[in-house]
């Protein structure tokens, strides 16, 4: 197209349109509301959607790093407790064959002198998944004191043997005066049979 025939072609479109008709002023109001229409047309269709896709990227951004961040926060935690069940089976393969949480408290109760003490032991074990299981010992003992309490639990809670003390209820005894009750569940892990 060549500069005449546009010319042309506006000098047609002004004439069609009146446009030719108005003065100089008017022309350039008309100009400049033409050229504003042009540009709002423009942010409404094409900057706008980009600055609101770009936000949404940003803020996609942000989130993924977020998720990364805890991902690898529960990836440490998780090697942590592979660590912590991998010695635990360590210790439980050092412990002998013939180890039983009851007999291992009962032991542990005439070493701290309570067994006289004790008013109920009840063993238990609880399935779980994999190839261990929980073996507990719900045990009470009443009127003791706080000495052999403390000397009882040195004794029952042991790193080597993989023995806790999962659950403790102390309480004063109310027959006796400076001595206590102590409510307790102590737990071990067990290979299945």
């Amino acid at each position: 197209m060549t500069i005449l025939t546009l010319q042309k072609a506006i000098q047609t479109v002004l004439g069609r349109t009146g446009l030719n008709k108005l003065e100089k002023r008017e022309k350039r109001i008309v100009l400049v509301g033409g050229v504003f229409l042009i540009c709002f047309t423009l942010f409404h269709l094409a900057v706008s959607p980009l600055l609101t896709s770009r936000q949404q990227t940003q803020k996609a951004l942000i989130q993924k790093k977020k998720d990364i961040t805890q991902i690898r926060q529960l990836q440490e935690e998780y090697q942590n407790l592979q660590g912590q069940a991998l010695d635990i089976q360590n210790r439980l393969q050092k412990r002998s064959p013939s180890f039983t949480l009851f007999s291992f408290i009962e032991e542990q109760a005439t070493k701290a002198e309570v067994k006289q003490r004790i008013n109920s032991m009840t063993p238990s074990t609880s399935e779980g998944e994999g190839v261990m299981q929980e073996s507990r010992v719900d045990l009470k003992l009443e009127q003791i004191s706080l000495r052999q309490l403390v000397a009882f639990l040195q004794q029952v809670e042991s790193t080597d043997d993989a023995v806790v003390i999962k659950r403790i209820s102390i309480q004063e005894n109310s027959k006796a005066e400076g001595v206590l009750d102590a409510v307790m569940q102590i737990i071990t892990f067990t290979k299945k049979s």
